[in-house]
């Protein structure tokens, strides 16, 4: 597999049997490379973690919304 493939790849994984895929062949990849295609797969790696700490980030905030909006649909308790 080509190394822009395995980067592929990892943003394409949507399970966790295809995330564990993709990172055993990256790793694969890897170990296999020259120095200049480990740069590159460490590079591309690192963006990868970036975009999804930033896919994280916005998973949380919009669960955050969602629960901001049930809770403002909640009857308002009764006071005693």
């Amino acid at each position: 597999m080509e190394k822009e493939q395995i980067i592929k790849a990892l943003y394409d994984a949507n399970t966790e049997a295809s995330i564990k895929e993709a990172n055993d062949a990256w790793l694969a990849c890897y170990q296999a490379s020259s120095e200049s295609d480990q740069q590159y797969l460490l590079e591309e790696y690192d963006r990868f973690g970036d975009y999804i700490k930033k896919k994280g980030e916005e998973s949380n905030r919009k669960m955050k919304e969602i629960i901001a909006e049930f809770e403002a649909m909640k009857p308002a308790e009764p006071q005693h």
